[in-house]
């Protein structure tokens, strides 16, 4: 306890700064609907868009549109 104790100083004064730059995520690839393994950023993030698009905006009746 008395070694946290002694390290906690550091810690504290460490941790604005990291706190400061923010999260700085990577993208990494994804799977588009056919399969095919999307790499690079712009296809990544066109592919995200699609997905949220579909989520927010379904062509098909839900079930609780249709009383199902």
């Amino acid at each position: 306890m008395e070694k946290n104790f002694q390290s906690a100083p550091k810690f504290l004064a460490n941790n604005p700064q990291r706190l400061r730059r923010g999260k700085h995520g990577s993208i990494q690839a994804v799977y588009s609907k056919g399969g095919t393994l999307l790499t690079s950023t712009e296809e990544v993030i066109g592919r995200w868009k699609e997905h949220f698009e579909e989520l927010l905006n379904p062509t098909t009746p839900s079930m609780v549109e249709t009383g199902g």
